[in-house]
């Protein structure tokens, strides 16, 4: 993802977050995404919003992101 896709992912996930607290349900912030041409289910949101709460929590340390990258370079290396 470059930054401009971070900003207008991050800017989205802000945007389903007001609507949510305020009480807007997923089919009606489906419908004002789907009329600025955004495709995006209920589900979708749902999952967002849900996955969002615990994501938020605490960052994943980026080194241990990087020893899985790694540990999954290395199984594809493996000779047979």
């Amino acid at each position: 993802m470059n930054l401009g896709q971070i900003w207008k992912y991050q800017g989205n996930l802000n945007r389903m977050i007001e609507m949510d607290a305020e009480g807007v349900g997923a089919n009606a912030i489906v419908g004002v995404f789907k009329d600025n041409n955004i495709i995006i289910t209920a589900n979708q949101v749902r999952t967002i919003l849900k996955s969002y709460k615990e994501l938020s929590k605490k960052g994943l340390p980026k080194a241990e992101a990087q020893k899985l990258i790694q540990q999954n370079y290395l199984s594809y290396c493996e000779p047979t």
